[in-house]
Formats: C-alpha cells, sequence, structure tokens
C-alpha cells in the first residue's frame, strides 16, 4: 500500500490523498484548494496523476475544501464512483451546484472587467453542468457497513464533525488478515458538540493520515459556549446593537440556531430578539439537517424544533438582505461566509462594523490572509468591497464552537491507534509541529508532517 499526498499538506485546504492498494487507485477527497487566486487557479486545474486511472474515490464529508473539486476531477475524465455517507451526498450536492454558480459567476466577472491583466477569456474551473455529472456519480455507503471494492475493503465511521462525515479506513486484501490497514481521520469534530453524535473512532491501523487543524491549541470547554453566547448576546442588545456572525453554511450556522434556540427556551436571552439566517445555501443545509435528523445526538433529538423557533426568519432575495441594514434596532444576523471571503456577510460589515454599539461574533476557524482573520486581530482599518472600513465595533471569538478537535481531544481520537506510523495533514505549519511534538509525547514513535508529493509505503 502507497500512500501519494497531493493535498492539505502544511496549509488547511485542498484536501486530496491518492493510495494505492491491490492494483487499484482510490482517492481521498478531492477538495478545492483555497487562496491567491492565480496560484489557486494552478493547483485545482491539474492533478499530479492519471485521473483515468482513478478507481474509486472516498469522500469524507461536503465540506468544499474536502469535495469542491471533483467536479473538475470528472471534467477530466473520471466514471467511477464517489463513496460517501447519504447525508454527505445530500449535501454536497447543494455545495457543488453552489460552487459551480460561483465559479461561472467570478469567471463572468472578470470578463466583464475592462482593465485586465490577462489575454483572452477567463473559463470558469468548472460549470454547473460538470457539478450535476458527479452528483450522478455518488454512491452511497452507512457507517459501520464495509464494503469490497475488489481487494480493498473501505468502511466509514461518524466523525462528528458535520453531518454525514465520515472517517475512513481501507484495508488490503492479505493472506489470513494480514493486508494493510490505513486509517484517514479527515476532519474529526468534538465530543459533546452540538447537534452531532461523538466521533466513533477506529481502534486499529498500520498508518494513520490524520488532520491536525487545531495542533497544540485548546478550545474553551464546550459546556461554557452557552454561558460565552449568552453574554455576547446581551451585552449586544444593552448597547442597542447588532450582532453579526459571518458562520459557514454547512455545520457553523446549524450549530448557532441550536444555541440560540436552546438559550431563548431557558429565557436567558431576549425572546423578542429577531434572528436572521442571511444565506440561500444554508437554507437548503438546514433542510437536509431537518431529512437527517436521525443521526443528531440525543440531547437535539429531544428539543422540539432547533432549527424552527418564533421570530428567526430565513431571508431569500436580495432585497430581504439588504432590508436588514435598513434596520436600526438590534438582532442577530448569521450570513456567510463563515472567513468573511464572499456572500451576504460582507454588505453587512461594510454598514456596520465602523458603529461600536454593534458585535462582530467569529465562531470559527480564520485562516491567515482572510478578512475574518483581519479582523480577529482587530487591524484598525479593513478592506470590504473594494473600500477601506474603520473597524470600530466589538469582536469577539467563540472557539468552543469549533466542528474541528482541539490538539489534546485529537491526541485522544488518536491514542488508540498508538503503533501506527501517523501522517499529518490539514494543518499549518505551526500547528502541525506542535501535534507531532504531543503525539510523540503520547506514544507515538512515528510522526510525519507530509509535504506535496511526499509518497509513503505502509
Amino acid at each position: 500500500m502507497q500512500i501519494h499526498f497531493h493535498g492539505a499538506t502544511r496549509t488547511v485546504t485542498g484536501s486530496l490523498h491518492e493510495i494505492r492498494a491491490a492494483g487499484k487507485v482510490i482517492l481521498l477527497d478531492c477538495g478545492l484548494f483555497q487562496g491567491p487566486r492565480e496560484e489557486a487557479r494552478r493547483i485545482n486545474s491539474t492533478f499530479d496523476f492519471d485521473v483515468k486511472s482513478v478507481d474509486a474515490v472516498i469522500l469524507s464529508h461536503g465540506h468544499t475544501d474536502h469535495c469542491g473539486n471533483l467536479p473538475n476531477l470528472v471534467k477530466q475524465g473520471y466514471r467511477g464512483p464517489i463513496w460517501c455517507t447519504p447525508a454527505t451526498a445530500a449535501i454536497s450536492t447543494l455545495m457543488l451546484l453552489d460552487s459551480a454558480k460561483i465559479q461561472e459567476e467570478d469567471a463572468g466577472y472578470l470578463n466583464q472587467k475592462t482593465v485586465k491583466t490577462w489575454q483572452g477569456k477567463i473559463a470558469p474551473l468548472y460549470t454547473r453542468e460538470d457539478a450535476e455529472r458527479t452528483i450522478g456519480q455518488f454512491r452511497t455507503l452507512e457507517y459501520r457497513k464495509p464494503l469490497d471494492l475488489g481487494g480493498v475493503t473501505v468502511e466509514l465511521r461518524d466523525a462528528g464533525h458535520t453531518l454525514g462525515s465520515a472517517a475512513v479506513c481501507l484495508t488490503e486484501a492479505g493472506a489470513r488478515g494480514a493486508g494493510k490497514v490505513l486509517v484517514f481521520t479527515a476532519d474529526v469534530g468534538r465530543p459533546k458538540a452540538p447537534i452531532l453524535r461523538d466521533p466513533d473512532p477506529f481502534t486499529r491501523a498500520h498508518a494513520v493520515i490524520s488532520e491536525c487543524t487545531y495542533g497544540g491549541r485548546t478550545h474553551s470547554p464546550v459546556s461554557q459556549v452557552p454561558i460565552q453566547l449568552a453574554a455576547i448576546i446581551n451585552d449586544t442588545v444593552k448597547r442597542g446593537g447588532l450582532l453579526m456572525v459571518p458562520a459557514f453554511a454547512l455545520g457553523r450556522t446549524q450549530a448557532m440556531l441550536e444555541e440560540i434556540c436552546e438559550l431563548r427556551d431557558q429565557k436567558k436571552i431576549p425572546g423578542w430578539l429577531a434572528v436572521y439566517v442571511d444565506s440561500p445555501l444554508a437554507t437548503r443545509l438546514t433542510q437536509v439537517h431537518r431529512q437527517f435528523s436521525s443521526l443528531f445526538d440525543q440531547e437535539t433529538l429531544e428539543m422540539l424544533k432547533p432549527f424552527d423557533f418564533p421570530n428567526l426568519t430565513y431571508t431569500a432575495t436580495v432585497d430581504q438582505s439588504i432590508a436588514l441594514n435598513k434596520r436600526n434596532d438590534p438582532y442577530i444576523v448569521i450570513a456567510g461566509s463563515g472567513m468573511c471571503e464572499s456572500g451576504r456577510i460582507l454588505h453587512h460589515l461594510k454598514h456596520h462594523i465602523a458603529d461600536p454599539r454593534n458585535t462582530v461574533l467569529l465562531p470559527g476557524f480564520q485562516a491567515i490572509g482572510t478578512l475574518g482573520r483581519k479582523i480577529q486581530d482587530k487591524l484598525e482599518w479593513v478592506p470590504i468591497l473594494g473600500d477601506r472600513i474603520p473597524l470600530r465595533c466589538k469582536v469577539e471569538t467563540l472557539d468552543g464552537l469549533s466542528a474541528h478537535a482541539d490538539g489534546g481531544e485529537l491526541v485522544s481520537y488518536t491514542r488508540p491507534l498508538k503503533g501506527a506510523t501517523v501522517y499529518l495533514v490539514h494543518g499549518e505549519v505551526p500547528a502541525a509541529e506542535a501535534h507531532q511534538k504531543a503525539l510523540q509525547a503520547a506514544g507515538f514513535e512515528k510522526v510525519t508532517i507530509a509535504n506535496r508529493g511526499d509518497v509513503a509505503e505502509v
């Protein structure tokens, strides 16, 4: 068995790993690399392997950095199955159609510019037609139901990261069960996190490809999230301000809604306070959560309607979104994108971050260079939609709501696999180095930070 590392090495984006075992070529994820436009275009447009040689793709979950480049794989000739859980298939259908729309709109916008630094026309990375063809190749696999791919068996287990997210185990056929075993953690969620069940770890492997997004970091306890969130909301209301929450459409938006619903029910925040989900994609993904409620944890199952409570509105049209910015009373608006790089949140930020009555609440990871990171770092001025806007509002971070395990939680998740060789991916270099030391201290003897282009023998 061989591992070829093609993405999410020394960074947190573009998950893509090629596995060669028993004469098969299997891809683990095929995500979009997100970064500077020209670099992202170059990396996403080309693959460092023969696309037509791939026998199967295993998709861990529906975040764009894990599924977003599948249409380009299909566009370049891949015709095989894309295996994932039923919930991930439903979520990825929405994510890929939305991504294709963005690809087409961005290309159209750039081609209309009067001042250009390129010749000819820019084509979208892929189109809606490519996305629809990709969706037609989804094949679903339930948790803990091993599937023989012909010499290699795949098993999925709940990763607790997003609805339907999975860790992956590949077992190569061998005499008397002596075949090699590879575990891909993908993105691992937090124990006791809102909505989702706790991660369900594997307990045997020769090699592990592990994420390390928050290596060396410790999140606030999940139990503190309601206390912190209530304080932030009530403080903003007391100032007569608006609470702006840049949130990923998948996972973070739904977690915020569940927390707000519970605080309302417990009368810890004002019941009259209006809440808006200003993201058509998040609205559609919330409907998928309703559809797959059987995957919720027991606490969420016992709630009546965590995504449908009084004074909650899902805005649909651009006019409804614009109308929010004309209000001058306290309310909460949850809008994409999670790192403030695109979407409707940009317009809310542009209108309101200069007002000290207001608050920006960052409930997720903010990558270096993003607008969200600049706001988190509390720069005096921030660039929004072509303007420099003074940052005068309050800025809060709620890391306890992270969908990723922190360093200690990730060590605990991996500990049953002690004895395996670990390859670290999906983490910026400081996090990867910190997690490498933490695993070594926990008794793992072989821990390597993977580089793009590395090949490892299992």
